[in-house]
């Protein structure tokens, strides 16, 4: 059981933050640049952290040099990730 989330990535924030929900794409803003894999990495720390799972569990399936992500989470539904994600 591995769930897919679209993500939509906005570096150079002030912090690190889930936005919301958009036509089942959430929305997240990394304050890393996105540069040399800065911001991918910061985003994989704050999922893992989010979401209570390890950085291993979690990858980026499609997008890895776009803003807008397809991840992929080891042992959590697609709905699991998007509540856990939004109580944040």
């Amino acid at each position: 059981m591995n769930g897919n989330i679209k993500i939509l990535v906005r570096p150079n924030s002030s912090n690190n933050t889930v936005s919301g929900l958009y036509n089942d794409t959430i929305k997240i803003k990394i304050s890393a640049a996105p540069e040399k894999g800065k911001a991918n990495k910061e985003l994989l720390e704050f999922l893992s952290l989010a979401l209570k799972v390890p950085k291993q569990d979690i990858e980026i399936v499609h997008g890895e040099f776009s803003n807008l992500k397809e991840i992929r989470v080891k042992n959590m539904t697609k709905d699991g990730i998007i509540s856990s994600l939004l109580k944040k």
